[in-house]
C-alpha cells in the first residue's frame, strides 16, 4: 500500500477497490441529488441576470494561503484583460493588507450595518483591479452583522447587485476559513468555488465535512463548479507530492496546484503585487493556469 493509501485508509477512505479511485470521488465535484429545490436559490433567480461572474474562495483550515490567492488571481485575472473586483468577506480583512490599500474606508461590515451603499468603497488594486475591504469592526458589530445575515439568505446577492457589475466582470471573494455565515453568503452567488488547502493530513481531514457543507448549494438547476487547489506544494519534500497524490485519489480528479514560492508571500508582505516580479517561476505559472481555468468557466445563469 502507497502511502498516499494509507492516509486515505486512516481516513476511512479505501481507494484500492478500483483502479482509479472512482468509488472515492467527493460528491462537490459533481451535482448532488436533491429531493427540493434550495429555496435560497430560488429568491436569487431574477438578481442572478446579467450579473459577473463569482468566484468564492473557500478552506476549511485557516493558514493556507487563501487570501494570498486572491490577492494573486485578482492580479492574474485582471493582467488577462478581466475587469475584477476583489471583495474582501473575512472579518479579519486581510486583503486590505494584501493590496496595501486605505484603511480610512469603512469596509463593508460596518457600512452594511450603517445600510450604506458599496461602491464608494472600491479602492484601486493591483494591475488595475478594484478592491472593497471588510474593515474594522468590533465584536458587538461583528455579532449584529451576522446575526443578520444568517436571516437575510440573499444579502450578498443583494449587495452585489447594487454595485452595478456587468457579466463582463468576475468578483473574487475571500472568505473566512471554516462553517460560518459569510461561506454560505459567497456560496449563494458563486460560479466557481475554489477550494484551498495545503499538502497536509489535517486539509485532507476536512474533505468529509466540506463535502457536507457545499451539498445544500450544489442543488438546483446551476450549481457552482467545485475545483480543489493545494497551495504550498514542495517539489522537493517527498511527503509534500505523496499529499497531493492523496487529495487526488481522494477527490477523484487531479486538483489544481501552487507550488511554495517565498516570493510570493514576501511581496506580499510589503503590499507589492505579486505578479510584478517578470522571472520564471512555477508558482506564476500556477497561478496562470488557474486564472485561465476561470476564464474559461462558465457564469451560472
Amino acid at each position: 500500500m502507497s502511502l498516499s493509501e494509507e492516509l486515505l485508509a486512516l481516513f476511512g477512505k479505501n481507494v484500492t477497490r478500483d483502479a482509479q479511485g472512482i468509488n472515492a470521488r467527493m460528491h462537490f465535484f459533481g451535482s448532488v441529488p436533491a429531493n427540493e429545490t434550495n429555496p435560497a436559490h430560488a429568491q436569487l433567480t431574477d438578481i442572478a441576470a446579467l450579473r459577473p461572474k463569482v468566484v468564492a474562495l473557500v478552506s476549511m483550515n485557516g493558514g493556507v494561503g487563501r487570501s494570498t490567492l486572491a490577492t494573486a488571481l485578482s492580479s492574474g485575472l485582471q493582467r488577462y484583460g478581466e475587469s475584477v473586483v476583489a471583495l474582501d468577506l473575512d472579518p479579519q480583512n486581510a486583503l486590505h493588507h494584501h493590496f496595501g490599500v486605505s484603511a480610512a474606508l469603512p469596509g463593508i461590515g460596518r457600512t452594511s450595518l450603517e445600510h450604506g451603499q458599496w461602491s464608494p468603497l472600491q479602492q484601486l488594486g493591483f494591475a488595475g483591479c478594484q478592491v472593497i475591504t471588510f474593515g474594522d469592526i468590533d465584536i458587538q458589530q461583528q455579532e449584529n452583522l451576522e446575526r443578520w445575515l444568517k436571516h437575510e439568505p440573499t444579502w450578498l446577492a443583494q449587495r452585489l447587485a447594487s454595485l452595478g457589475l456587468s457579466e463582463r466582470q468576475t468578483v473574487i471573494i475571500d472568505t473566512p476559513a471554516g462553517n460560518n455565515v459569510y461561506f454560505h453568503q459567497a456560496l449563494t452567488v458563486a460560479d466557481v468555488v475554489l477550494v484551498i488547502v495545503q499538502a497536509d493530513a489535517a486539509c485532507l481531514g476536512t474533505l468529509d465535512h466540506l463535502d457536507v457543507l457545499l451539498a445544500p448549494h450544489l442543488e438546483g438547476d446551476n450549481p457552482p463548479t467545485v475545483q480543489g487547489v493545494v497551495n504550498q506544494v514542495d517539489e522537493g519534500n517527498p511527503f509534500s507530492l505523496d499529499m497531493v497524490e492523496a487529495f487526488k485519489q481522494r477527490l477523484g480528479t487531479a486538483p489544481l496546484e501552487v507550488h511554495r514560492d517565498m516570493a510570493i508571500n514576501e511581496a506580499l508582505a510589503f503590499a507589492a503585487d505579486p505578479l510584478d516580479n517578470v522571472a520564471k517561476r512555477l508558482a506564476i505559472d500556477d497561478i496562470g493556469e488557474i486564472c485561465q481555468v476561470l476564464r474559461a468557466a462558465k457564469r451560472s445563469t
